[in-house]
């Protein structure tokens, strides 16, 4: 029977080769197009490949730095894609978000020098800030009367793991601390929930040509 550390393991590497085909796949098919979602997918491996690699080699120095890195690239990155492919988001209000971004990581990585400080409570806005940006798309859904499937897929997905993220930055000490037979299923679920957000991204970028932006 497979142990958690195992299982995660083995997902940690299953989504970096998803990301690392799925790079290959659309950098093929031309990257113009799909720019802001290949500087997405080529974050995350960049990301995931420095966690693994810490992971392998036992060092366990990265983890915390590379939450914060995480929270705030995808604020950065969704920021832009959602504006690009979905909703219309004023200049003012991307800029606060993108001063609000920085101003968490540094936050963040002061907090992670400091392991009584690490909460990451942050990523709840974080997090409440990009389900926002799913919720209105539906909203506009709703209105139009029409949705590209691929697009709904994504949104979906960004929704629900984000839900799910904001929910798990609210008791991070809890996670990181306690018993793993308690917490494994979560961030096993979470683990999931990210490959699937990956792979929905991927599937995007393939069809990003056939689709309507805003």
């Amino acid at each position: 029977m497979f142990s958690y550390n195992s299982l995660s393991l083995y997902l940690q590497i299953v989504i970096n080769l998803v990301l690392f085909a799925g790079l290959i796949v659309l950098v093929k098919e031309g990257v113009k197009t799909k720019f802001s979602l290949v500087v997405l997918l080529s974050g995350e491996l960049m990301l995931e490949l420095t966690d693994l690699t810490d992971r392998l080699m036992k060092l366990n120095t990265l983890n915390t730095c590379n939450y914060a890195l995480s929270q705030f690239f995808g604020l950065i990155i969704l920021t832009v894609i959602y504006s690009r492919y979905y909703i219309r988001i004023s200049r003012g209000v991307q800029w606060m978000i993108y001063c609000y971004a920085v101003l968490t990581l540094f936050t963040n990585l002061f907090s992670a020098q400091n392991k009584g400080l690490v909460t990451f409570y942050s990523n709840i806005i974080t997090s409440i800030i990009i389900c926002s940006y799913a919720a209105s798309y539906f909203l506009k859904i709703i209105r139009e009367g029409r949705a590209e499937k691929n697009m709904f897929l994504v949104n979906i997905i960004v929704f629900l793991f984000f839900s799910v993220e904001c929910l798990i930055s609210t008791a991070f000490n809890f996670l990181i601390s306690n018993h793993l037979n308690w917490v494994a299923p979560i961030w096993l679920f979470r683990g999931l929930l990210l490959l699937f957000l990956y792979l929905a991204f991927i599937n995007l970028g393939c069809g990003v040509g056939k689709i309507r932006t805003r």
